[in-house]
């Protein structure tokens, strides 16, 4: 951790200074925090929150896997694979066959995608916006990213289930690739709902047929339906498949591959002949997945919706099944 003055940080190259505080609350109760020294802490029920690098750790620790500690004295959760450029460490051939394995799996997917964020921008040209899981990901206006890694651009370091952020405070909340990574989606849904001004917007990608990945942090799988239900405090603007039975039998068979062996050593080649074979196969999807039985095995889902006051009756949610 970071020894600072009172009122400025430096992460990185950037000064940071209290008014950078300020949008955020304390993760268990949601009330005011204060800079303190080299830590932030809440107003009302006296935790401390540390700064790692300028980055505050805003954590409940009684309802999150993830501990403080781990990212005072570690580097804490990294992701899957460190998240790829940024905190990629590897080196020589290693360092290129990551780069070249990450080409071809973060290949563009096809679907029935709805531009959700040009919407948005003609909407709401203003917009705040807030991203779980950020990852990576850069997005262009006033973006607010979040993560349980340190990761690239993030603005601090929380868990879904316990957003440190008011009441209202964004027009959109993006959670690309994210609740399928948590212990409880709709305590993570509820919570984004919460954060979102009145008419804000959410837009969310699941997979629904795709094998175990990011380890022991992977917890659930959606249906079309059972996607929509998660998200029935919204009205739905536009909904879809995000890769279709043919990006579902893809995973599976990378992963058939993989299953062959548990050699450490033999799975990096495992791994790059699944991509090699299945790259090409992806463009059949544009054939597979126009019917609605595709529905029925599709790879993941979008979502993209608006926020509304009270939630969708479940006799209501059934009537907007789709599939055969």
């Amino acid at each position: 951790m970071q020894s600072t003055l009172p009122r400025a940080l430096v992460a990185g190259e950037a000064v940071v200074t209290l008014d950078t505080f300020q949008k955020f609350v304390c993760p268990v109760d949601k009330q005011l925090l204060n800079l303190v020294g080299d830590h932030l802490a809440c107003s009302a029920c006296a935790r401390e929150f540390p700064l790692v690098n300028g980055i505050p750790i805003l954590l409940n620790e009684e309802n999150s896997v993830f501990r403080i500690g781990d990212y005072v004295h570690r580097d804490g959760y990294v992701g899957a694979s460190g998240y790829g450029g940024s905190l990629d460490r590897s080196s020589g051939l290693k360092k290129a066959y990551r780069r070249f394995a990450r080409k071809l799996s973060e290949a563009p997917v096809l679907g029935d995608h709805f531009n959700a964020l040009e919407y948005i921008s003609k909407k709401k040209p203003d917009a705040k916006l807030m991203v779980i899981g950020a990852g990576e990901r850069s997005y262009a206006g006033d973006v607010t990213y979040t993560d349980v890694a340190l990761a690239k651009n993030i603005s601090c370091v929380c868990d879904a289930h316990d957003l440190p952020f008011p009441d209202d405070s964004f027009d959109a909340v993006i959670a690309d690739a994210v609740l399928e990574h948590v212990c409880d989606p709709q305590r993570c849904v509820s919570e984004i709902h919460r954060v979102l001004r009145p008419n804000g917007f959410v837009v969310a990608t699941t997979p629904f047929l795709q094998p175990v990945h990011m380890g022991a942090h992977d917890f659930t799988r959606f249906t079309y339906l059972g996607h929509r239900r998660l998200f029935r405090g919204f009205d739905e603007i536009a909904s879809g498949q995000c890769g279709g039975p043919i990006y579902s039998a893809i995973h599976l068979f990378r992963d058939l591959l993989l299953c062959m062996t548990d050699n450490l050593r033999a799975q990096p080649f495992l791994r790059l002949l699944g991509l090699l074979i299945t790259y090409p196969v992806r463009y059949l999807d544009y054939f597979f997945s126009r019917s609605l039985r595709s529905y029925n095995s599709a790879c993941a889902f979008y979502f993209f919706g608006q926020k509304r006051l009270s939630p969708i009756p479940d006799r209501e949610i059934i009537s907007m099944f789709r599939g055969r």
